[in-house]
């Protein structure tokens, strides 16, 4: 550990106070013990909703790798990350039962990232209660068992952020090849982490000022990426990842964009559906880019986009204000797909709800406290840097195109560990108030996502 981080640590009498649950805090068997319970419950549930279809994006998902298995020519719209990993399922004639179940092992290394990080950040022994809360949330229950991107892109930001503060303190050359293909791997999944790829090297430079290391990490990360836009120019004839974000950017920014709901359009009113007749010139102006070449139209729709904002500054600085308090609502994603579940499972709805928000608060509500209380030194620290510094750079897109609960996710576990370093670091500190009144901002957030929750 280094000096800086021992300075953050808590006074002498309350680790004192503490001293009784030294052990069970800081050993890795308990640590253990919360991983087995955790992919216990994963099991349990697994067979519950092996019949379900499989839900949101997962489909798309699905669709892209058995593509990809047909060896048919398609322009990528998605990312190609997670169908990649489940294409070998598909093409060993596995199904949505087994799809399902191969999410567990990002769960693992969701576990694994967890641990390495808290121990690189000096909260190793408040390890297995952050992990537990994860275990059990309901939301992370189903993101361990859906093919969707949540859980792979938690997992690889949280090795990838490990892997920085090791190279920092001058690790292997295994923590160096660990830090570019995570963060390789983790913009194909999300490419809109893209920025990370040189962030966190440069972090590493600026650490250790050695810049082998780094450089080799973001050749490695590119390398991964350009091996894949080999294989989509081999596809499509087309140099690119994907060519979802351009429209992603017009669904957010647009006329009929709601002010709040800015996910809608990612999820509704679809071409064909009811809800599009209720949006007209909208669905003029999606028929005169989808009538393009399929390879012009997320520019298109960027232009648009860009357009729009341009001319309209202030109602993209509102909705901006607004995705940026819904992006930090609590999770509904789970209940909101058993309240459509025909069978018993819809009694469910309710009991779901009231306990992701309480994980979800648990985590949420904690960081927001002790950040809020933390002194300036805890500012001044390169850790402090690296996992606030990932958090925004990480939820920065989200808040300029389209937000909703679902997507902050990945960024929760960092964000508890940074609240674990800030609680450390306020110690005795007499700025409570600014805790209570961070707590209070964060639950008026709540209550207005309830309140759009109720208008449906």
């Amino acid at each position: 550990m280094s000096g800086e981080l021992k300075s953050l640590q808590e006074p002498a009498t309350e680790r004192g106070s503490l001293a009784w649950l030294g052990t069970l805090l800081t050993s890795r068997q308990a640590f253990m013990a919360v991983v087995c319970l955790s992919v216990a419950i994963r099991l349990v549930a697994l067979p519950l909703g092996a019949r379900e279809p499989l839900v949101s994006d997962s489909t798309d998902y699905r669709e892209m790798a058995a593509l990809l298995v047909s060896g048919a020519h398609f322009l990528p719209y998605w990312p190609p990350g997670l169908p990649l990993y489940l294409a070998p399922f598909l093409a060993a004639g596995f199904g949505d039962a087994v799809l399902r179940a191969s999410m567990l092992l990002w769960w693992v290394l969701f576990c694994w990232g967890i641990y390495r990080l808290a121990v690189d950040a000096g909260a190793k022994r408040v390890a297995w209660l952050v992990l537990l809360v994860f275990a059990v949330a309901p939301a992370e229950v189903h993101f361990s068992m859906e093919p969707m991107t949540q859980m792979p892109a938690a997992a690889l930001l949280l090795l990838a952020m490990s892997a920085a503060v090791r190279c920092s303190a001058g690790a292997r050359w295994s923590e160096v090849l660990l830090l570019g293909g995570s963060l390789g791997l983790l913009s194909l999944v999300r490419p809109s982490v893209l920025p990370l790829l040189v962030v966190l090297p440069a972090l590493v430079f600026i650490r250790r000022r050695q810049l082998l290391g780094p450089l080799v990490a973001v050749a490695l990360g590119c390398a991964m990426i350009f091996a894949w836009m080999v294989k989509a120019h081999q596809l499509s004839g087309v140099w690119t990842i994907n060519t979802s974000n351009g429209v992603n950017l017009y669904y957010g920014n647009n006329p009929w964009t709601p002010m709040y709901r800015t996910w809608y359009f990612g999820s509704h009113a679809k071409p064909g559906s009811e809800e599009i007749l209720d949006f007209p010139e909208y669905a003029a102006v999606l028929d005169h880019v989808m009538a393009l070449p399929a390879v012009n139209r997320g520019a298109e729709f960027q232009r648009l986009a860009v357009s729009y904002v341009e001319h309209h500054p202030v109602a993209f600085v509102v909705r901006t204000l607004n995705r940026i308090r819904c992006y930090w609502g609590f999770d509904t994603f789970t209940a909101a797909n058993l309240r459509s579940v025909p069978d018993w499972k819809h009694r469910l709805f309710a009991p779901v709800l009231a306990m992701d928000a309480v994980c979800y608060l648990a985590i949420a509500g904690f960081a927001a406290f002790w950040i809020a209380c933390a002194p300036a030194a805890f500012w001044r620290s390169w850790e402090t840097w690296l996992l606030a510094g990932t958090v925004v750079l990480y939820s920065l897109p989200y808040w300029v195109t389209m937000s909703h609960p679902t997507y902050h996710f990945p960024v929760m576990a960092p964000l508890a560990l940074l609240g674990v370093r800030a609680r450390e670091a306020a110690g005795g500190s007499g700025r409570r108030w600014h805790g209570w009144a961070s707590v209070v901002v964060l639950g008026l957030v709540q209550v207005e996502w309830l309140y759009y929750l109720a208008k449906g």
